[in-house]
């Protein structure tokens, strides 16, 4: 089996879009599409990919594609302890939705309820439909592994034309194919409670915090 669709399989399996994994890796969507496609053979992420699939390396021959894989090691911010939490920007995407940049615009000292907490990240809040709980500038702090229970605020998350779109919200109810949602300050033309397919919005994490923008 060709390395690109070893790769594609594990994702699916894990049930990632092709952004989300671009997202972990740190390249974009069309470059995971690429890669699985098998446009980019010898790709210098393949190891990078591999490694957060948790695929082996010889199952990728990467000894064969020319791709050498870098030694694994902490930067040096891991090692310190310091400023090794990611935080993504987010744009206005519609009313009540945000699109959320795939690369991390700034990185933080961890937050103590995440120490230890793989994958979990800052949210830069633009909008105000959860004005005043979250404000525009806040940063929400989220865990994306929690399971999802009603009475919680969480980050939906949908892939649209190869963006990541997303949406902060407070859960009321969850059915096998709803979101039932709330927002504080509902934008104009947009009603207080309301909700998603779940088909469309697969993801949500669990926002269990925020730093107050200054």
């Amino acid at each position: 089996m060709e390395p690109g669709e070893i790769i594609r399989r594990k994702r699916e399996e894990l049930g990632w879009s092709q952004a989300q994994l671009g997202n972990r890796v740190g390249i974009s969507q069309p470059a995971i599409k690429k890669i699985e496609a098998g446009d980019s053979r010898h790709s210098k992420f393949l190891p990078k990919i591999a490694q957060v699939l948790a695929i082996p390396l010889s199952d990728l021959d990467l000894s064969l594609s020319g791709v050498v894989p870098a030694p694994e090691s902490a930067p040096p911010a891991r090692i310190l302890g310091e400023r090794d939490f990611p935080v993504h920007a987010s744009a206005e995407g519609g009313p009540g939705q945000i699109i959320v940049s795939h690369e991390a615009v700034d990185f933080m000292a961890r937050p103590a309820p995440l120490i230890h907490v793989r994958d979990s990240y800052g949210l830069l809040i633009t909008g105000t439909s959860m004005e005043p709980e979250y404000r525009q500038g806040d940063t929400a702090l989220v865990n994306p592994h929690l399971p999802v229970i009603q009475g919680e605020v969480y980050i939906f998350y949908a892939e649209k034309a190869g963006e990541a779109r997303a949406t902060i919200k407070y859960l009321r109810r969850v059915t096998t194919d709803k979101w039932l949602l709330s927002q504080h300050n509902p934008p104009d033309r947009t009603a207080r409670d309301f909700t998603l397919m779940r088909r469309e919005w697969q993801w949500a994490h669990r926002v269990i915090g925020k730093y107050s923008r200054r």
